[in-house]
C-alpha cells in the first residue's frame, strides 16, 4: 500500500493509449476502485461507483463511455454522466455527481493527489 500524499497511477503516455484504467483504492478508509481516463487533453478520475444502485460503472461491461464517447455511462442501468464534472444527466439522479478524485501530472507521470486516498495492492 502506498501512503504518500502523491500516489503514482501510470505514465501519461500509457493513460493516453487506453480508454480508461481502474485502480484499487481505499477512499476515506473504504475499499473501492477508481476510474482514470484522458479526455480532451486532461486526466480525470472518479470513484467507480454509480449513486443509483451503488455498483461500479463498468460492472456489466468493460466500458465506461456511452456509444457516442461523449458521456460516462453506468453499464448496469445506462445512467449517463458528464465526464468533465461527473454530473448525472439521467432523470432519477439528475444533478448528483460522481465523487471526483484529484490528479496531478508531474514529469510525465499521473498521480492521485487526494489526501483521503491510498492505493491498494490488488482489486
Amino acid at each position: 500500500m502506498q501512503t504518500s500524499k502523491l500516489a503514482a497511477i501510470c505514465s501519461l503516455e500509457d493513460l493516453q493509449k487506453v480508454s480508461y484504467l481502474t485502480r484499487a483504492i481505499l477512499f476515506k478508509k473504504q475499499p473501492t476502485s477508481a476510474l482514470v481516463f484522458w479526455l480532451d487533453g486532461q486526466a480525470y478520475s472518479y470513484v467507480n461507483h454509480c449513486m443509483h444502485m451503488h455498483r461500479p460503472l463498468n460492472g456489466e461491461q468493460d466500458a465506461i463511455f456511452d456509444e457516442t464517447g461523449r458521456y460516462l455511462r453506468c453499464s448496469m442501468h445506462g445512467f449517463i454522466f458528464e465526464p468533465t464534472t461527473g454530473e448525472c444527466q439521467s432523470p432519477v439522479c439528475l444533478g448528483q455527481r460522481l465523487q471526483s478524485l484529484r490528479l496531478q501530472v508531474l514529469d510525465g507521470v499521473v498521480y492521485f493527489s487526494e489526501k483521503h486516498l491510498q492505493l491498494r495492492d490488488e482489486l
